[in-house]
């Protein structure tokens, strides 16, 4: 399992990052060629991410999922820097770590 913080940041001209809203449109880009059933999976996915509130726990095919959005996307610019970095550094969580009320598994 991986956790994804969701918490919104600042960009540089003072505006606040949407991190849920973009990381979930991520799942649905164009270039990733979904069929009928990945596209399904890459919705429920999405609400998953839409529905928590600080964190999204994600299973590790999750993960994969939201981690080939992330590497097919191509135009990102430096305000993007940190949503990226929260997708490919985020460290593994094993059996034994909480998961609190903010957490959406």
């Amino acid at each position: 399992m991986r956790r994804i913080s969701l918490i919104p940041y600042r960009c540089a001209d003072g505006q606040s990052y949407k991190v849920r809203e973009s990381l979930a449109n991520l799942l649905f880009l164009p270039t990733l060629q979904l069929g009928a059933r990945e596209i399904i999976e890459h919705d429920r996915i999405a609400r998953k991410i839409e529905s928590a509130k600080d964190n999204v726990v994600l299973e590790e095919a999750e993960f994969a999922k939201v981690k080939q959005a992330i590497e097919a996307f191509k135009g990102y610019g430096r305000d993007d820097l940190q949503l990226i970095a929260r997708v490919m550094d985020a460290a593994e969580l094993d059996a034994n770590t909480n998961v609190s009320k903010g957490d959406v598994m």
